[in-house]
């Protein structure tokens, strides 16, 4: 369990076990019914026997709960739909003795799209993120907006308490400075790949990949106006990451000796491994959030009031 992607909120509520639990089940997960497009709802975040009738949907580990979203989509390819449409406005014009007009073949579309839905494909997806009860914060394992939406506000849902983005301050003007003062702050080291890009002129953009970012080419390109807005770095020797606008974590990278320290602990079953992992990877994530937090973040706001 380690997370390639990470956005921080912050959660204001203490959350007691027992209760996050309790409106995790009025949420749980169940299969979409066959004339809705979708489903979603909380599943474990370990892989449990299809036995087990009621499973614990959140995984705690210490002061950090796992939690996982699952999301059923119907896939039903326009082709098909359009397909099936044609040849039902084929057999009432043939019927009928008439032309379908566009009103009504909107009407028919919608009926011929819930009709094909019982007989769609379902897609599956997960969203995990966890909750670090003792700073507050609930790390997501997406940068995704949707996914993000859909998690937050089930969460929301469930737990009764408001959800709080984070507000950074713009991480171009910082990051621009390190790279042009040849600096960065302790713990932190510039790696080379970098997007710049020209807040005068929004279509020139530059990927710097496997560059040196002091060097003088990419001076001159700060020096003619360009800022950068994501800058690869990485942090005291435990982790690598591309560092985005809304301080999002991307590309993240464990380093071989952090990701080791759950393999050297001989763990055989795969939910002690899963616990191994997710620890030590949550860890990590706690040392690291509150450097970068009094580097980014001034204040913070309510994503979502309960309903």
């Amino acid at each position: 369990m380690w997370f390639k992607q990470v956005q921080l909120f912050k959660i204001d509520a203490k959350i007691k076990y027992e209760e996050l639990l309790e409106g995790l089940r009025k949420l749980a997960f169940r299969p979409c019914l066959a004339s809705h497009f979708s489903s979603k709802g909380w599943v474990s975040p370990i892989e449990v026997d299809a036995s087990i009738e009621d499973p614990e949907l959140a995984r705690r580990i210490d002061n950090f709960i796992m939690l996982c979203l699952q999301i059923e989509e119907k896939i039903l390819p326009a082709t098909v739909v359009r397909q099936e449409l044609a040849n039902k406005v084929r057999e009432i014009e043939q019927r009928e003795d008439r032309k379908v007009r566009a009103k009504e073949k909107l009407t028919l579309k919608d009926e011929v799209t819930f009709s094909l839905l019982p007989r769609a494909f379902s897609k599956f997806s997960k969203v995990y993120a966890y909750i670090d009860t003792r700073n507050g914060q609930l790390v997501m394992g997406t940068t995704s907006d949707k996914k993000t939406a859909d998690f937050l506000s089930t969460l929301t849902k469930s737990l009764g308490e408001e959800i709080y983005a984070l507000e950074p301050e713009k991480i171009s003007p910082i990051t621009t400075q390190w790279i042009s003062q040849h600096s960065q702050p302790s713990g932190f080291v510039v790696e080379k790949s970098a997007v710049l890009q020209d807040p005068q002129h929004q279509n020139r953009v530059i990927r710097a990949q496997n560059q040196d970012l002091f060097a003088a080419s990419i001076q001159a390109l700060i020096t003619d106006g360009c800022e950068v807005k994501q800058l690869a770095v990485s942090w005291r020797e435990q982790i690598q990451f591309t560092l985005s606008e809304g301080l999002l974590l991307q590309r993240i990278k464990f380093h071989d000796d952090v990701v080791l320290q759950s393999k050297d602990l001989g763990l055989e079953s795969r939910d002690q491994q899963f616990d191994a992992s997710f620890m030590i990877m949550a860890k990590t994530f706690a040392n690291l959030f509150p450097e970068l937090l009094r580097l980014f973040v001034a204040s913070t706001k309510p994503v979502l009031e309960p309903a």
